[in-house]
């Protein structure tokens, strides 16, 4: 059976977690990955107040895989490419998801063959 993982670029807004199961099925080969490349951004942060309505923030960790990789500045690029449409979604439509369900058949297909 395969295995998909769909991604969009918006996954840097809090989903450290998402971030690392892709990475993780990606460094060990356990899912085809569809949808946007992510943004390769991922460090904690402590932001502390310096005055005058500023913040300072200050990265205080990183995330990397069991292999090593850090996820920080290694954007995850998809297998396939299923671009994300606010437009579409609005209007109902999920054509990330119809494009991964096309991409699923294909995969069918020639593995058929």
């Amino acid at each position: 059976m395969a295995r998909i993982l769909v991604i969009e670029d918006d996954i840097e807004t809090a989903a450290d977690i998402e971030r690392a199961i892709v990475a993780f099925a990606r460094e060990n080969n356990l899912a085809k990955i569809v949808g946007e490349k992510t943004a390769g951004r991922l460090l904690s942060a402590t932001s502390v107040k310096v005055g005058h309505g500023f913040r300072l923030a200050l990265p205080t960790g990183a995330y990397y895989t069991w292999k090593g990789w850090a996820l920080e500045g290694a954007p995850i690029a998809p297998d396939e490419t299923a671009e994300f449409d606010w437009h579409q979604r609005r209007a109902g439509i999920d054509g990330q998801l119809e494009q991964t369900i096309e991409f699923i058949r294909g995969e069918r297909t020639a593995r058929a063959s």
